[in-house]
């Protein structure tokens, strides 16, 4: 079993599964309910976490075989094959076999966006009913743009102000389905 720790999360998305289709099938509807009914949107959801789940599997099994044929992804490095003297990356080391990574596999997280993110997903889950969904989502749409480098504020603050609102309207017009409209209600 050792290794194998990333087959959680496909682990995860099958329970998920299971549960929706537990809650799903003992779904009692009333005999009036028109086609396609209550059950139909959980069983789309059930499809796709189990074809997210197999797809991750099948990914991460190849992975694992490709990575035992390949041997390690990148080759080991010295300083003086990548830094300069004054710090800075110079390069490919002579040593790396085409395909491989040029450079050390640490990643460095971003804490600044995850946080920015984060942030913003509070900020939609406490201003959702004081504030409504289009100007909470908006919030959150902002955020994360904001959060992946763009600096465009007016441009992206009117996207997510035009993509809230049409989340809205569908929900509203297409589904019958009210998302919180805050202290927006008499206006909408």
């Amino acid at each position: 079993m050792a290794g194998l720790a990333e087959l959680v999360v496909p682990a995860i998305l099958l329970v998920v599964a299971g549960f929706l289709t537990v809650g799903t099938v003992s779904m009692v509807q009333p005999p009036s309910v028109q086609k396609p009914g209550p059950t139909f949107f959980p069983w789309i959801v059930i499809g796709v976490l189990v074809a997210m789940a197999i797809a991750s599997t099948v990914q991460i099994l190849r992975q694992r075989r490709r990575t035992a044929e390949d041997g390690p992804l990148a080759a080991p490095l010295t300083e003086d094959q990548l830094i300069d003297e004054d710090g800075q990356i110079t390069g490919t080391p002579p040593d790396v076999p085409p395909g491989r990574a040029p450079w050390p596999l640490n990643a460095v997280t971003d804490w600044r966006a995850v946080l920015t993110v984060v942030g913003s997903f509070v900020a939609l889950v406490v201003l959702l009913v004081p504030a409504g969904w289009i100007l909470s989502a908006a919030i959150l749409f902002w955020g994360v743009a904001y959060a992946f480098g763009s600096r465009r504020p007016i441009f992206d603050i009117s996207i997510a102000l035009v993509m809230s609102s049409a989340i809205q309207l569908i929900f509203g017009v297409a589904l019958g389905l009210n998302l919180p409209a805050g202290f927006l209600e008499g206006v909408l």
